[in-house]
């Protein structure tokens, strides 16, 4: 069976056109403004410009077959594109330093802030991600990535971090939504994993492919 793009069109080409206009939006206004007001804007620009970059590599992205990395013990690695990763990081960073300067602003000069509402929004949004700043910095939050060994399956991605022996796999399969991607089932009451595809740069055919191989492998 041919590949298939698991993320429709429209979807895609819709999240990208509101990612461009936002940014341009966000653009226009943060060069016509000064002071602090036109620094907070500046990073909201540029938090929306890294959010389009890793949302073109996640989802516009054509996937291709192409060989795993395989390190020095045998360990098969599918690992998520910089072009996604690191973007979407300096999109939260600026994000997070955007809600700081609106704080600041609110104790120093309030009257100063436009749409209280929506950054009342942003801030608790980012001290929602607390936890998860405190995970990135004690190293509990991964870089999406698949390691396929002799002994074992790992899943890592955000804050999943899964280690299954192959005779707890019962397989591989592609899921077509809810996200889309590889569910890989595990045996007894563990509960399944879906390995989403838009965190790779290869089609779900493949991920499935290479699980199913090293399953295989393991049982020789």
């Amino acid at each position: 069976m041919p590949d298939r793009p698991l993320v429709p069109r429209w979807y895609v080409a819709a999240v990208l056109a509101v990612l461009v206009v936002s940014t341009a939006a966000t653009t226009g206004v943060a060069l016509v403004r000064d002071g602090a007001v036109g620094w907070s804007l500046r990073l909201a620009a540029l938090a929306a410009g890294l959010l389009l970059v890793a949302a073109c590599s996640a989802l516009a992205r054509p996937r291709r077959r192409r060989p795993m990395r395989t390190t020095a013990a045998g360990v098969g690695v599918h690992r998520a594109p910089a072009a996604t990763v690191w973007p979407l990081l300096g999109a939260w960073f600026a994000a997070l330093a955007m809600a700081a300067s609106w704080v600041y602003l609110a104790v120093t000069d309030f009257s100063a802030l436009e749409g209280h509402g929506w950054i009342l929004v942003t801030v608790v949004g980012a001290l929602g991600s607390a936890p998860d700043l405190v995970r990135l910095l004690t190293g509990r939050l991964h870089r999406w990535q698949l390691e396929i060994g002799p002994e074992s399956l790992t899943y890592r991605g955000y804050r999943t971090d899964k280690t299954w022996p192959w005779s707890t796999i019962r397989g591989a399969r592609v899921q077509q939504r809810g996200p889309a991607g590889v569910l890989i089932d595990v045996k007894g009451a563990g509960k399944d994993v879906v390995v989403p595809i838009t965190a790779f740069a290869v089609p779900a055919e493949q991920l499935v492919e290479d699980i199913e191989r090293g399953r295989a492998a393991a049982r020789r």
